[in-house]
């Protein structure tokens, strides 16, 4: 009887906060400019163009090590060293394109192309 007493209580004095009207005001935001502002994916992009440009020099040189081993081939590493590239400048125009400022989605391209720029000159001066 005590339990029941003390149910009955609680669920009336939750409803006594809620008999005054509640009056619901409507505020108007405008979603097209917050949707706008958010950056969907823009990052991931300019992150992925950073992995790929430094998968790409992993890939550039075992391409020089299998051309100055025996009998290695070094084509399917110059095939996939020149697809991580490719995909490298894909990834930053696409997170330039989502909205990040600045240089951000160039940082990857920047990467591959400052390393690309010193293997050469490492290897053919």
């Amino acid at each position: 009887m005590l339990i029941f007493f003390l149910i009955i209580s609680l669920l009336f004095s939750n409803i006594a906060y809620a008999s005054f009207p509640i009056v619901e005001t409507l505020q108007e935001t405008n979603i097209q400019g917050i949707v706008e502002n958010q950056n969907p994916g823009g990052s991931l992009f300019a992150i992925l163009s950073i992995l790929l440009s430094l998968l790409s020099i992993v890939f550039v040189f075992l391409f020089i090590g299998n051309g100055f081993a025996h009998n290695g081939n070094p084509y399917p590493y110059l095939l996939l060293s020149i697809a991580s590239i490719a995909a490298t400048i894909f990834s930053g125009m696409e997170a330039k394109r989502r909205g990040l400022k600045k240089l951000n989605p160039f940082v990857g391209i920047i990467i591959t192309v400052i390393s690309l720029v010193l293997i050469r000159y490492l290897f053919f001066v």
